[in-house]
């Protein structure tokens, strides 16, 4: 068709460019043709007999043109999306995620079913071969403000850098100085930390801007993936987590992906100052396929001090750390953190093994002495606080609490929210003990 137009004379070229333009004039601007073909159109226009059309027919015009507007940025968008999803699909089956659904190589389960899933990531110190976290699980640390949940994370993550294993730190509550402050003090050397720590700082939800950065973290195949602060982390996604629905949608959308990948996943929570459950901890800890500790504060961490706090095995789906922690009630005495910065200019840190001093065994559930007693003080104050029944009945606070527990588990009492408080009344009709 070019070699025709090339033929012709320029002058037909022009006019047939002018008639084009003519006819449909929205298909390009009149200013990008020659002046000739400009002309020409001014003077056929001029001499030609045009009728006005009228209103409806030039508002059914207009619609017609707005719905094809319409129907071209639909077409746009949807093939956007479906580039979109193929190229997740792509970036999961590179990190060896196939579809959801699909089925499970049982054949290689029974394989692995064969040896004990073991806690292999970070170490006691001494000479017990003992690890803190299950790889491909998520595991959980909760503990109050500066018991050194902190610490205790970036202990095992220093252990794993100079193991020369990819570590993921995703900090929901501190900053990027702070972090690598205390990394820095636990020893790790700066090419150690450039090479092997990835440190993240979210300010707003994980949204499909984020998606493959996100998978390019899980595809480094790391070691370690700590989830600082998981009531912020939900709180930037709109979700609650006193919700059951929203912890197994935040765990669904964030941390799953790393475990499928064979990270030991690691979140941080708070729990309340009166106490040692994390908010919503029931629903938190249903989430966890690994380890749940309680980081028990025995003596502060800080400058010129020895800090000391207690790790306490709350739930262990695998089993393997329980067995070897100190017998007796849950929660069970593991391993001591000991942050030594008593006349030292950097901190000694260690996770020492926890000994039993005696062997109580195993108790299934509280002692009915103790229950007897919390029951009894909750009818004669209903309404009252964790604390004012700590202070009330004789017992540990431990023990006390596992009580409280255990009377709410099984309808003897009822707790309810009152204001920041949970007041514990008797049920109603109160139940017997067993």
């Amino acid at each position: 068709m070019s070699e025709e137009i090339r033929e012709l004379p320029q002058s037909e070229i022009d006019a047939r460019l002018a008639l084009a333009w003519l006819l449909d004039p929205h298909k390009q601007p009149l200013e990008s043709h020659s002046e000739e073909v400009q002309r020409l159109v001014s003077v056929i226009s001029s001499n030609l007999s045009v009728q006005r059309v009228d209103d409806e027919t030039e508002a059914l015009i207009e619609a017609h043109r707005r719905r094809e507007a319409v129907l071209r940025e639909a077409q746009r968008i949807a093939n956007w999306e479906e580039a979109k999803t193929l190229a997740k699909k792509m970036i999961a089956e590179k990190n060896g995620k196939g579809p959801s659904w699909a089925p499970v190589d049982v054949a290689a389960a029974w394989e692995d079913a064969q040896t004990e899933t073991q806690t292999d990531v970070g170490k006691l110190s001494g000479d017990m071969p003992l690890g803190v976290f299950y790889r491909g699980k998520i595991n959980g640390v909760h503990a109050e403000s500066e018991a050194g949940k902190s610490w205790l994370a970036c202990l095992v993550a220093v252990q794993e850098i100079r193991a020369r294993r990819h570590v993921a730190y995703i900090d929901f509550e501190d900053d990027a100085a702070s972090i690598v402050r205390r990394l820095k003090a636990l020893g790790v050397s700066r090419e150690e930390l450039a090479e092997f720590f990835h440190y993240c700082n979210p300010s707003g939800p994980l949204t499909d801007a984020d998606e493959s950065e996100f998978q390019r973290l899980i595809s480094l195949g790391g070691s370690l993936a700590i989830f600082d602060g998981m009531t912020e982390a939900m709180a930037l996604e709109g979700l609650d987590g006193i919700k059951a629905e929203d912890v197994a949608a935040w765990h669904a959308k964030v941390t799953k992906a790393f475990a499928a990948a064979q990270w030991a996943v690691v979140v941080l929570d708070h729990v309340p100052h009166d106490g040692n459950r994390a908010i919503g901890s029931q629903h938190k800890k249903s989430a966890l396929t690994g380890v749940s500790y309680f980081l028990d504060p025995v003596h502060p961490i800080g400058k010129g001090v020895i800090g000391k706090s207690r790790l306490k095995v709350e739930k262990d789906r695998p089993g393997w750390v329980r067995a070897n922690a100190v017998p007796g009630k849950t929660p069970q005495h593991f391993a001591d953190l000991v942050i030594d910065f008593k006349d030292k200019p950097m901190p000694v840190a260690n996770l020492w093994p926890a000994r039993a001093t005696e062997d109580k065994g195993y108790e299934s559930e509280p002692p009915e002495r103790l229950r007897k007693s919390v029951l009894a003080f909750v009818k004669a104050n209903p309404g009252a606080s964790k604390g004012a029944v700590r202070r009330g009945v004789k017992g540990g606070n431990g023990e006390i609490d596992w009580a409280l527990e255990w009377l709410s588990d099984h309808a003897q009492v009822s707790v309810r929210k009152e204001g920041q408080t949970r007041k514990h009344y008797p049920a109603n009709p109160a139940g017997t003990l067993p």
